[in-house]
């Protein structure tokens, strides 16, 4: 039997004037994924997030969060989400505990059990010591933090972040990414939208690619690494000859570079034990063999070849 999945979107239209920004787009999110999502500017990925977390109001089709239509069923739905945009409007002179305490109370626990949750997260996010720095003292990394602590004060199953990293310096990009992985592990389902593909890289169980709002594929960084690449063996041989050599005896598909008489290149099949034949191959000259390289697909293959408007 096939588990709910954490996010359920069928025919999902959303109509500004004459223009779709999305357009029956269709998409499943399984619980425990680190789902995330790429496209274009305007492809429709913050207005997707935003119909996810009840901001919006589709023109026609459905959402489902954990079960829930987020129209029909708006308020259940929200107390599942937590929503973490691109920046938050925190209060700039009130301290994190204070922030945390304040969300809180909004979304309804009493003040012991805001307090509770206040020094769970102050702890899970290593900001303890910051309990009681104003928000406007914080670095960007901190403030990130508080914003991720802020969206999971309810417990939520399905976590939402618009761009998440958008301004932080390197150190804490990898700070923040290694929060979300642990919060992913702790059970939650992560949604992310980002321009960044190495975040993506980094992140991504599963890659949703939109192209002028609607799905142009979806799969791990993997599958969609192949679908649109293939890797490439390079070899650099001591002479002409050499690479004469191998070529006349490959049994993979090698191809020189035509002005590079010493070079060869072989494209590698995604079939199992695509490698180990091309190591056998080259065998014969390995010690005419000057320089190796293994180039894998990227991101930005995939990005190019399947986000193109």
């Amino acid at each position: 039997m096939t588990s709910l999945p954490a996010v359920d979107i069928v025919g999902l239209t959303k109509t500004y004037g004459d223009r779709n920004a999305l357009d029956q787009l269709s998409l499943r999110v399984q619980r425990g994924s680190r789902t995330v999502v790429l496209g274009h500017n305007g492809a429709g990925k913050s207005t997707l997030l935003e119909i996810i977390a009840t901001l919006r109001t589709p023109t026609s089709g459905t959402v489902t969060v954990e079960g829930y239509e987020t129209v029909k069923q708006a308020r259940e739905a929200r107390r599942l989400i937590g929503l973490t945009p691109q920046s938050n409007a925190l209060d700039p002179l009130a301290t994190t505990a204070e922030v945390l305490e304040f969300q809180g109370a909004a979304l309804g626990l009493d003040r012991r059990n805001a307090a509770r949750r206040t020094r769970e997260l102050l702890d899970l996010f290593g900001l303890a010591e910051h309990r009681g720095t104003r928000i406007s003292r914080l670095s960007g990394g901190t403030r990130r933090k508080v914003d991720l602590a802020v969206a999971l004060v309810a417990e939520p199953a399905v976590v939402i972040l618009d761009e998440p990293t958008t301004g932080l310096d390197p150190l804490s990009r990898l700070d923040f990414w290694d929060e979300l992985k642990r919060l992913n592990h702790s059970g939650s389902t992560l949604l992310v939208s980002t321009q960044d593909l190495h975040e993506a890289d980094v992140l991504a169980t599963d890659i949703v690619v939109l192209r002028n709002g609607t799905v142009a594929a979806q799969g791990s960084p993997e599958s969609l690494k192949q679908r649109v690449g293939e890797r490439t063996l390079t070899l650099v041989l001591t002479d002409a000859d050499a690479s004469q050599t191998l070529l006349a005896s490959a049994r993979a598909p090698f191809r020189a570079e035509p002005d590079e008489p010493r070079t060869v290149r072989l494209a590698l099949p995604g079939t199992a034990g695509a490698l180990k034949v091309a190591l056998d191959d080259i065998g014969q000259v390995a010690g005419d063999v000057e320089e190796l390289r293994l180039t894998e697909p990227s991101l930005d293959d995939v990005f190019v070849a399947l986000a193109a408007r």
